[in-house]
């Protein structure tokens, strides 16, 4: 008998303690599931781990801007139960004539089915004498009312339904907000001929960069124009030759090599504004000078208080000269082996030097949108437009330097710490130049066609022979 006592106890003792796990379990134990954000624009929420709601019937997703689960398709079932509630706002009304008792008696609407006998014979005693009628009339209206709940106690159960109907309001203006951000993606084709099954193909940019991608020619695919090696775009973010993303914040309006090799040299000028709460500016790459054989050639975002993508804000120097394209897609400007041409109708444009380099340029604004979420605090007075960049080499060597250029050195190991949210690289004192044009930073070993000349001239000097022969580097024979 001891024993069984026993074993009930037990068993009485892990009901309860599984009554207890089951109550402490997290929302969307039933269908456990989980959703990040995944749009790297949204730095503070992207890549958090969230648990999915436990009304969620298979999985959710996470709204960036908010930071919070949704639903994946939960809304749907939301219209049938707001049916019920309409008898609801009706029977209100019944309620609201019970505190005035004394003017419904005369009319209840109980009296059609089997009270009317009864207040006929109540009604004629209260004529004679009014002082007794008041007695006896309100024992009618508290007969009256009793019934008068159990009619309506059915209906209590439909406030249920409205607590049912409460969880999926808060989900409600999530949807609104999700579907604000991607406004209207861009839609991008392959310009390239020589892929006749992608030429022409249309695609819709990715929900990461609705408005700034292209396409892959060679996987047919829409790729973000920020999201390949070579890039250097917003504050400012880098992708080094190995694949590493990582910022190089600077400071504003001061400029850094960027790419430091013999036969090539670029140069950011980085324009920003303070944070009061942090150690650093914001900055943005504001104008690149690009040096290569002696040529000089200068890309620039101009300055612009209001944004207007059909106003063209890019400006482009080739050795001192300002080029002047005309503003529709496909315009082309050529000199030996630098070409300049747009591939939009304003603010785009590629430079390329056949076998040294191609740099894709945008102009792009700071939107109120990034200075909201940023707590960038750009004012009407300038919308601190910049520049959106994409380098490719062809002949860098394997002593190549600077912000961007040491990612492409064959025995380079990335310095930035990984696995943070914003792994930032270092070298301010390292990579830091007078002006755009300038090779006196630390790293810098440029060396221009001129100079190479000019060593070229000491050491091969001209000759005259009796034969009549002359020139630099002639070897004179008896």
């Amino acid at each position: 008998m001891a024993q069984s006592m026993v074993c009930h106890v037990m068993l009485v003792v892990i009901f309860i303690l599984v009554a207890l796990t089951e109550a402490q379990t997290p929302p969307g134990i039933n269908n456990p599931s989980h959703a990040t954000c995944k749009d790297p624009s949204y730095k503070e929420c992207h890549n958090l781990v969230h648990v999915c709601p436990k009304f969620c019937p298979d999985s959710c997703t996470v709204d960036c801007q908010s930071c919070k689960p949704v639903c994946g398709g939960d809304i749907a079932p939301s219209p049938p139960v707001y049916t019920p509630p309409t008898p609801t706002p009706y029977s209100p009304p019944p309620t609201p004539p019970s505190p005035a008792v004394d003017p419904t008696p005369p009319t209840p609407s109980s009296p059609p089915p089997t009270t009317t006998p009864s207040p006929p014979t109540e009604s004629t005693p209260p004529t004679p004498t009014p002082s007794t009628p008041s007695p006896t009339t309100p024992s009618p209206p508290e007969e009256s009312t009793p019934p008068t709940p159990t009619p309506f106690s059915p209906p209590p159960t439909t406030p249920a339904p409205q607590k049912e109907s409460t969880p999926p309001t808060p989900s409600s203006p999530a949807p609104p907000t999700w579907s604000t951000p991607p406004s209207k993606p861009k839609k991008v084709k392959c310009k390239n001929n020589n892929y006749t099954k992608c030429y022409a193909s249309e695609h819709v940019c990715p929900a990461s960069c609705p408005g700034q991608c292209e396409v892959d020619c060679v996987s047919c695919k829409p790729v973000c124009n920020c999201d390949m090696p070579g890039a250097v775009c917003q504050d400012p973010r880098f992708i080094g030759g190995d694949g590493i993303t990582f910022y190089f914040h600077g400071k504003k309006d001061q400029d850094f090599c960027l790419v430091a090799d013999n036969n090539l040299h670029i140069n950011g000028h980085f324009i920003g504004k303070r944070n009061k709460n942090m150690g650093r500016d914001f900055t943005w790459v504001q104008s690149i000078g690009v040096l290569f054989d002696n040529h000089k050639v200068q890309i620039s975002a101009q300055k612009t208080s209001s944004w207007d993508d059909t106003v063209d804000r890019i400006s482009v120097i080739f050795d001192g000269e300002n080029i002047f394209l005309p503003t529709s897609e496909g315009a082309k400007w050529q000199s030996f082996t630098t070409s300049i041409t747009r591939i939009h109708d304003t603010n785009h444009i590629v430079v390329e030097v056949e076998n040294l380099f191609r740099i894709t340029a945008k102009v792009v604004p700071i939107t109120n949108e990034e200075s909201r979420i940023h707590n960038y605090d750009i004012t009407n007075d300038d919308c601190f437009a910049h520049l959106d960049l994409k380098f490719k080499f062809f002949s860098l060597s394997n002593e190549v330097d600077g912000v961007l250029g040491q990612t492409y050195r064959n025995n380079y190991v990335s310095k930035v710490k990984m696995g943070v949210l914003m792994p930032v690289m270092g070298g301010y004192s390292k990579f830091v130049s007078t002006d755009s044009f300038a090779t006196d930073c630390s790293v810098a070993k440029f060396k221009s066609s001129e100079e190479d000349g000019s060593l070229l001239n000491l050491q091969l000097p001209s000759l005259s022979c009796q034969s009549g022969i002359d020139g630099r580097g002639v070897v004179c024979k008896r």
